[in-house]
């Protein structure tokens, strides 16, 4: 019964730290800090690059400068508030457009 109780806690205790690596991992694949380089998005990465091919020094400094504010704004918790505030008032306005579109007749 202890043996099992042992293996039990050491195979939970591995899988959650294998969890928590994988999601470190998806982190830093989307923050765009992935040292491997098959765990980037080279289509995404090469076909904005051919859009933005050809931005001036200032374009390219004022953009670098706002997503370096964007990355630090999204690691909040207030930043996932702000997303849960917009979500939750376009899908009121959406339901309560619903209601008044629907017509009611009473006799």
């Amino acid at each position: 019964m202890f043996i099992a109780l042992i293996a039990a806690t050491e195979a939970l205790l591995f899988s959650a730290s294998g969890a928590k690596r994988h999601r470190a991992r998806t982190q830093q694949v989307l923050m765009g800090n992935s040292l491997d380089p098959g765990r980037r998005l080279p289509f995404i990465d090469g076909y904005l690059r051919r859009k933005a091919a050809g931005a001036s020094k200032p374009h390219v400094f004022v953009a670098s400068k706002l997503a370096e504010v964007c990355r630090h704004a999204v690691n909040t918790k207030s930043f996932e508030y702000l997303l849960l505030h917009v979500i939750r008032t376009a899908n009121l306005k959406r339901r309560s457009m619903r209601f008044i579109s629907q017509r009611r007749i009473t006799l």
